[in-house]
């Protein structure tokens, strides 16, 4: 049996118009000067894996699956050290003390995600990305029941590391 060429000039197309999701995924995973790096691997995934891609799912919901796990594998192979968000300065435009106050707890956010196990880090970004809790368990092999219970505990989780980061301000 005749093995399928893969279609090129597609794959080219929808990594492109989902580029994004790599830009996001090397800010979550990996510290700034490792993200460039972590790109082309997650790029040579997608394209070693591009030729069992059979269309069951949506391409953007496969390309996640494949970028996570190469953040995630990858980095724990190469002993690369996961962004702390240190390095995370959001560029405040005005000086709009309602603005400022608003980037500072998305930066808060940001560093608290951060410190999440790696599992509940994909799901927190994939919540955040406004996937349905149905692509979340698609993506992550988890129970759509799973990433329901996951999501509760995480909110939790990161509540408290807000409460405890005031009470010590």
């Amino acid at each position: 049996m005749r093995q399928q060429v893969p279609d090129k000039a597609y794959f080219v197309e929808m990594v492109f118009k989902h580029m994004r999701i790599i830009y996001k995924i090397c800010n979550l995973y990996a510290a700034q000067e490792d993200r460039e790096d972590l790109k082309q691997e997650i790029i040579y995934q997608l394209w070693k894996s591009y030729p069992t891609f059979r269309g069951e799912s949506r391409f953007h919901s496969w390309m996640y699956r494949i970028a996570l796990n190469t953040a995630m594998l990858g980095l724990r192979a190469r002993k690369l050290k996961y962004s702390s968000l240190s390095d995370f300065n959001l560029e405040i435009r005005d000086e709009n003390s309602d603005q400022i106050e608003e980037e500072s707890r998305i930066g808060q956010l940001y560093r608290h995600i951060s410190k999440l196990k790696d599992l509940d880090k994909t799901i927190v970004f994939l919540y955040l990305e406004e996937c349905s809790y149905e692509e979340i368990a698609d993506i992550t092999g988890i129970s759509i029941k799973n990433v329901s219970v996951r999501l509760v505990r995480i909110r939790e989780k990161l509540r408290k590391l807000f409460n405890l980061q005031n009470s010590t301000t």
